[in-house]
């Protein structure tokens, strides 16, 4: 895990990065004063067509192959092994999100304010780690 003191949280709502394997993702995020983090499965895509795809998280729209298929391991959720996401490729949802990347923006430009857009994102990640029980002592 690489240090998180020199993470700017006032810029990123969560840490995410990919095992250098290329096949494993980490996100950290602050929740209620605390960091919560999860491991993720990360499939890309590999379809010789390239088609528009959309982040479940930060809604950015790729003309191509910027999404992959992030799942998680779900623990006692009858019978269900995995939950999973198209998110992008290398987990820089808030950098996407404040145009801090260097890539072109979005296929589909939104109307909505930044501070909306963070808190969907934030709502979204909380969401999905709930889903994958890395929760339990907030609900």
């Amino acid at each position: 895990m690489p240090p998180l003191d020199h993470v700017d949280w006032g810029v990123l709502d969560y840490f995410g990065w990919i095992h250098r394997s290329g096949h494993l993702g980490y996100v950290v995020m602050p929740i209620k004063n605390k960091l919560r983090g999860i491991k993720l499965r990360r499939m890309l895509n590999t379809s010789p067509r390239p088609r528009t795809h959309m982040c479940s998280w930060c809604n950015h729209v790729y003309r191509s192959r910027g999404t992959a298929m992030f799942s998680a391991e779900v623990g006692g959720s009858d019978g269900r092994r995995s939950i999973g996401n198209y998110i992008c490729r290398n987990l820089d949802c808030s950098i996407r999100l404040r145009n801090l990347a260097g890539d072109p923006p979005t296929y589909l430009p939104e109307t909505i304010d930044l501070q909306r857009k963070i808190a969907r994102l934030e709502n979204a990640v909380i969401t999905f780690m709930a889903r994958a029980q890395r929760l339990p002592d907030l609900f």
